[in-house]
């Protein structure tokens, strides 16, 4: 009975004991298994901690590296501004350079139309034109020309009892009268020696109305004196003459330009001019004959011309048709 009892007490002990061993074992591997997964998960975790630090540290750098380019940025921006500044500075100083040449083209234009200008006062223009484009000239023969001759009668004596101011004021003012006249009429002013007036048609630009046009103008220039006389206390006459035929033209000189005529057609005009009367127009045979059927004249006896011998010579009194001539009307 008590041996039974006690191997039921061992076997309660021993039951008890292996109990509490696989409860040990039980509890260890439970215990076991915690620390690994704590383990484990500290690990995960150092690992997204590093994995964090990493991607920190990238961003840290990508951010420094924004930071120098923004700083390098705002330099170049920096000197584009001031490359810009430079650029807007040469822009006002090529502004005002620009402006200057401007200016300084004005002038020069100025300039050249003045000499253009000055040029024409003593050159016919198509002379003109030829001299600016090739720097020269060449005289020409020119077949059928008019010339109109005149001197102001009594200029010597008149223009000593003057100023030489108002001497000058008046040549001035009739001879600007009779360029305007005669410019009207398709002529060409050649020059003025003292009181005398030189004038062409039919050079330098050929004109098939030449006589016609000399004729007219020279009655113009005596309408205008009479005018003139009618108004003025000073009374000027001229006396005129015209002659007709070939004239040779050209510039003279290099330094100071003159356009200038030669041959015995001008001689001639000269004579008729000179053995005119106050206020009358003396025509030589030759233009005579290219004006007979358009103008009324006076038939002179032949006169003794210096160099020439006898010489017929008419009057130009009136415009008027052959048969109004006829019949002295």
């Amino acid at each position: 009975m008590i041996l039974a009892v006690k191997i039921e007490y061992v076997l309660i002990l021993a039951l008890a004991t292996l109990v509490f061993i696989v409860l040990s074992a039980i509890l260890a591997f439970l215990l076991w298994r915690k620390k690994n997964s704590i383990g484990k998960l500290r690990k995960e975790f150092e690992e997204q901690g590093f994995n964090m630090g990493g991607a920190n540290l990238g961003l840290l750098e990508k951010n420094e590296m924004l930071e120098e380019q923004k700083q390098k940025l705002a330099e170049a921006n920096m000197k584009l501004f001031e490359q810009q500044e430079k650029l807007e500075e040469q822009s006002f100083k090529l502004a005002d350079a620009n402006l200057k040449m401007l200016e300084q083209n004005e002038i020069i234009e100025r300039e050249r139309q003045r000499s253009e200008k000055l040029l024409l006062n003593i050159l016919p223009m198509r002379i003109a034109e030829e001299l600016k484009e090739n720097g020269k000239t060449i005289p020409e023969s020119f077949k059928d020309v008019t010339v109109f001759f005149s001197d102001i009668v009594g200029f010597t004596k008149m223009s000593s009892e003057m100023g030489a101011a108002e001497v000058i004021s008046e040549l001035n003012e009739i001879f600007t009268a009779f360029d305007r006249i005669i410019t009207r009429n398709g002529c060409e002013r050649i020059k003025t020696i003292g009181d005398a007036y030189l004038c062409v048609c039919g050079m330098p630009v050929p004109n098939k109305d030449h006589a016609l046009n000399i004729a007219k103008s020279a009655f113009e220039i005596i309408e205008y004196l009479k005018g003139k006389n009618a108004v003025s206390q000073l009374k000027w006459e001229i006396r005129a003459g015209i002659h007709s035929g070939p004239v040779v033209g050209g510039v003279v000189g290099t330094e100071k330009y003159i356009y200038d005529v030669f041959g015995d057609t001008i001689n001639t005009a000269s004579r008729m001019e000179s053995n005119s009367e106050p206020m009358k127009i003396n025509v030589s045979e030759n233009s005579y004959s290219l004006l007979k059927d358009k103008y009324i004249f006076t038939e002179r006896p032949p006169l003794d011309v210096k160099g020439k011998g006898l010489m017929k010579m008419y009057f130009l009194q009136r415009f008027g048709s052959l048969e109004c001539q006829m019949k002295k009307c």
